[in-house]
C-alpha cells in the first residue's frame, strides 16, 4: 500500500515542476491511471488475512497410525474421523471393564436380594442380646439380700454396744472373776457378730466372684446388643437408599473404571470439531505419533478476518464495533474490499514502544484468490 501513496506523490511533484517551467504538455497528456488518494486523516493499519476459525489438531493419546481418512485440501465436517490409531489394547481394556461392571452389578443384585433375609437375621440377634442381658443382670440382682444384711448389721453394731456397756459398767464398779470374765465374752462374741455382718454387707455391694462373672456377661452382650443394632441399622438404611452399600459403591467404581477405558479409546479417533477444509496434514499410516502432537491443521474459509495490532490508544478512539473498512491486500493492488469491525480488544499491549489495542475486522466482500496470511492495509472509514 505504501507504494501507491509514494506514486502518487511523485506524479504530483512532477505536474507541479513542469507547470511551474512553463512546458506545454498538456494536463491530460500527463493524468496517470492510479487508485484513487485515500484520506490520509482516516485511521489505518496492517495485518495478515485469517480464516474466520483454526485449530491444531493432536491426538490425546500416543501410538501407531491406523489410517489416515483425509488429504490436505479435504473438506469435513463437524464430527468426521480425521485419523485412527491402533487400538487392540485399549479395546481389550474396555471389555474387561464391561466384564467388571457386569460381575458388580450382579453381586449388587445378590445382595439387594438377600436384604429381607439379613434385616431379619440381625433383628434375631438384636432379641437374643437383650434376652441375655436379662437374664444375667436377674442372676446379679442381689438388692433384696443387701437390705437384709445392711439391717442385720445394724443389729449386730446395736448389740456390740450393748455389750460394750455393761462390760464398761462391770470394770466401773470392780466386778471381777465370773462377772468380769462372762461380760468380756458377751462383748467379744457381739464384736465377731458385727464384723461377720459387715462382711457380708461388703461382700454383696462388691460382689462375689459369680457376681463379677455375671457382670462380665452382661457387659458382654451389652456389647453384642450394639454391634447387632448397629448392622440392623445399616441394612435398613441400604434397603431405604439413604445408604449406599459396599456393592453399590463397587458398581459406581467399575462404571468409573469403564469411562475411563471408553475415553482413552474414543481418544485414538481424531474428529473434526467444527465443518471446514484440511489445510494441513502431516501423518501417514505406520507412524507412532506422541499425544499432544499438532498433526493437523483445520481451518474455515468461509469467511476471512483481520487482526491488526497497530492502533495506538489515541487512534483506537476513533473507532467502533460495527464501522465499515476498506481493505486493500498487497498481493492483489487491484482489489479493494469492504469490511466492519468486529471486536476491539480490551486490554492494551505494547508494540514499538507504543500502547496499542487488538482489533479484529471481520470481511463482507470477499474474493477466491484470497490466502491465508496475506498481507493486508486496512483503511477506518469516518
Amino acid at each position: 500500500m505504501k507504494k501507491h501513496f509514494i506514486l502518487v506523490a511523485l506524479v504530483c511533484v512532477l505536474a507541479a515542476f513542469m507547470t511551474a517551467c512553463g512546458g506545454t504538455t498538456s494536463a491530460a497528456t500527463l493524468e496517470p491511471t492510479v487508485p484513487p488518494v485515500i484520506d490520509s486523516t482516516a485511521p489505518a493499519a496492517e495485518g495478515n488475512l485469517e480464516p474466520l476459525q483454526s485449530v491444531n489438531l493432536s491426538f490425546g493419546v500416543g501410538g501407531e497410525v491406523a489410517e489416515v481418512l483425509v488429504k490436505e485440501g479435504d473438506s469435513v465436517k463437524s464430527g468426521d474421523v480425521i485419523a485412527r490409531l491402533r487400538a487392540d489394547s485399549l479395546q481389550v481394556a474396555v471389555a474387561q471393564a464391561e466384564a467388571g461392571v457386569a460381575v458388580a452389578k450382579a453381586n449388587l443384585t445378590q445382595y439387594q436380594d438377600s436384604l429381607p433375609q439379613q434385616i431379619a437375621a440381625a433383628e434375631a440377634d438384636v432379641k437374643s442380646a437383650q434376652a441375655q442381658i436379662a437374664a444375667a443382670s436377674a442372676k446379679r440382682d442381689n438388692s433384696a439380700a443387701l437390705i437384709d444384711a445392711e439391717a442385720a448389721l445394724a443389729q449386730a453394731q446395736f448389740a456390740q454396744q450393748q455389750a460394750q456397756t455393761a462390760y464398761d459398767k462391770v470394770l466401773e464398779y470392780k466386778r471381777f472373776v465370773r462377772t468380769e470374765e462372762q461380760a468380756r465374752l458377751a462383748l467379744n462374741t457381739a464384736l465377731k457378730n458385727t464384723q461377720a455382718a459387715q462382711a457380708r454387707v461388703d461382700a454383696l455391694k462388691t460382689g462375689s466372684p459369680s457376681d463379677r462373672a455375671d457382670g462380665a456377661q452382661v457387659a458382654a452382650e451389652w456389647a453384642r446388643r450394639g454391634a447387632a443394632q448397629a448392622r440392623l441399622d445399616q441394612l435398613k438404611a441400604e434397603a431405604e437408599g439413604t445408604v449406599e452399600s459396599t456393592d453399590a459403591a463397587a458398581v459406581k467404581q467399575a462404571e468409573a473404571a469403564l469411562l475411563a477405558a471408553q475415553a482413552n479409546l474414543a481418544e485414538t479417533e481424531l474428529h473434526a470439531p467444527f465443518t471446514g477444509t484440511v489445510a494441513r496434514i502431516d501423518l501417514k499410516a505406520g507412524e507412532r505419533v506422541a499425544p499432544g502432537t499438532p498433526i493437523v491443521i483445520l481451518a474455515d474459509f468461509s469467511g476471512w478476518r483481520i487482526t491488526t495490532d497497530d492502533l495506538t490508544e489515541i487512534k483506537v478512539l476513533s473507532i467502533e464495533v460495527g464501522q465499515t473498512v476498506t481493505i486493500e491486500i498487497d498481493a492483489l493492488p487491484e482489489l479493494a474490499l469492504k469490511g466492519e469491525v468486529e471486536s476491539i480488544g480490551a486490554v492494551s499491549q505494547q508494540k514499538s514502544g507504543d500502547v496499542t489495542y487488538p482489533v479484529k475486522i471481520k470481511l463482507i466482500d470477499s474474493d477466491p484468490r484470497l490466502r491465508w496470511g496475506m498481507t493486508v492495509a486496512v483503511t477506518f472509514g469516518k
